[in-house]
């Protein structure tokens, strides 16, 4: 068993770094236990949409998400950026807004890492610890 910690900044390189965001996020930073960012939407009325995810929690699988719009005129639109979104993740990335599912076994698979299993996810105090054990 191991115990890794980053801070949720380090976490966001992390995941910038490697190509886990789809292209059309960008401008990912961290403010509080949120991680705030943009969705290019390519389109002419609504060219981005600034947005928000905060971790919920791990349910043994997939890590949880809450995605949250900043601008409220923004609502009208979920239902057909959700749509957008769908058809652009990855596949271990499920939406459902707003929650966020991320399935970590199938991310590990998607990376070509093997014997591992992460046990836990925590978010506290801006630190997220993953538990893995061997697979």
């Amino acid at each position: 068993m191991a115990r890794i910690t980053f801070s949720l900044q380090e976490l966001v390189d992390i995941a910038v770094s490697n190509g886990l965001l789809p292209g059309e996020v960008v401008r990912a930073r961290v403010k509080g236990e949120k991680i705030h960012f943009v969705i290019k939407t390519n389109t002419f009325i609504l060219p981005y949409v600034p947005a928000s995810l905060s971790y919920v929690s791990f349910d043994g699988r997939d890590a949880i998400f809450k995605l949250t719009d900043v601008g409220g005129p923004v609502n009208k639109v979920m239902g057909w950026l959700q749509h957008a979104l769908k058809l652009k993740m990855p596949p271990f990335v499920k939406v459902e807004y707003p929650k966020v599912s991320v399935d970590i076994s199938g991310l590990l698979e998607e990376k070509n890492i093997r014997g591992l299993h992460v046990k836990d996810i925590v978010l506290k105090d801006g630190q997220f610890t993953i538990t893995t054990d061997a697979a």
